[in-house]
């Protein structure tokens, strides 16, 4: 391989690294800045669950909820994606709450009657034949009462 070639490759791959932390540290901003206080009067829990994600694309985090305490779910997305769509499922798959792109609910609040896992989907519908795609941020947020 030419010093040249090998020096371009090098090159594009410390890009695509660093533009990749940069929009991390964006999405993290984002949260932080516009999501964290629509969470109010729930108390965020400090953990960042977020994704760079484009229409047709799918993210999920697992979640723990425990016994007694009171939460609220919130799905926060960058205005260039529009409104997405995303569902609280159990352990056995089953849906708990489902918020769609045509009627979205910007959160949800629960009461764990039990300690349980369950997993939060979200996913970006796809919005025609444009030849420009656009990714935007997308946060799971989770608060608690204190």
């Amino acid at each position: 391989m030419r010093p040249q070639s090998l020096f371009v490759r090098s090159a594009l791959l410390v890009c695509a690294v660093a533009g990749g932390l940069s929009a991390s540290a964006q999405c993290r901003s984002f949260a932080k800045n516009k999501c964290v206080p629509e969470l109010a009067p729930y108390k965020f829990n400090e953990t960042f669950n977020a994704a760079q994600l484009a229409p047709g694309e799918e993210a999920e985090v697992n979640l723990t909820f425990y016994s007694g305490q009171e939460y609220r779910v919130m799905v926060c997305t960058h205005p260039i994606l529009g409104e997405v769509n995303w569902k609280l499922v159990d352990e056995n798959n089953k849906i708990v709450f489902e918020s769609l792109a045509d009627e979205p609910k910007k959160f949800f609040d629960l009461k764990a009657g039990s300690t349980v896992p369950m997993k939060v989907v979200v996913w970006v519908p796809n919005k025609g034949s444009s030849s420009m795609v656009h990714v935007g941020c997308v946060a799971i947020m989770v608060g608690f009462k204190e």
